[in-house]
């Protein structure tokens, strides 16, 4: 949010409490910020200074992500004024499988990190006995496949490939 410019005639300030309490709330040289959450899904909202929160504005960049932005900025708009409101956009919900590989990625990124190689990624994360056979059948495994995409495609993701998650992609 920003502070809406002077000639807008802003009667809504910002009230957190329509919001319900943060899950996190910080202040830093940029502002305040709260992350809120409800059975709809979490809200992040920067405030950077008092004048924004007396005279709130959204402030939405004009990029690729600018339709995902606009709905979720309705959102916000929605619940200050009390409205009944949906789920987030469907870009930003994650099916069951989604969950369940991000968190394997995750998984596999922090094995790979700690110096573990596709046989500690299949051993940790895939629970597979092959990584426990002889190099000649584990170099023909399914599972050493497996792992080693799993580390590739952690890598990637955790080096900003994050954001095509935002993006819905």
């Amino acid at each position: 949010m920003a502070p809406a410019p002077s000639g807008f005639d802003t009667t809504t300030s910002f009230d957190r409490n329509v919001l319900g309490l943060p899950l996190v709330e910080r202040t830093d040289a940029d502002g305040r910020e709260l992350v809120i959450a409800d059975e709809s899904g979490e809200l992040h909202i920067r405030l950077p200074d008092e004048q924004a929160a007396r005279r709130p504005a959204v402030l939405l960049p004009l990029d690729s992500m600018s339709e995902l932005r606009l709905e979720v900025a309705l959102h916000l708009v929605r619940r200050l004024g009390d409205q009944r409101i949906g789920l987030l956009p469907a870009a930003l919900r994650l099916t069951s499988f989604q969950r369940r590989r991000l968190i394997q990625l995750l998984h596999a990124f922090d094995v790979h990190d700690l110096g573990g190689g596709p046989r500690d990624v299949a051993a940790k994360v895939l629970a597979s006995d092959h990584a426990q056979r002889r190099s000649v059948e584990w170099k023909d495994s399914h599972a050493r496949r497996k792992a080693t995409r799993l580390v590739h495609d952690s890598i990637t993701l955790v080096e900003r490939g994050y954001l095509k998650l935002l993006c819905g992609l």
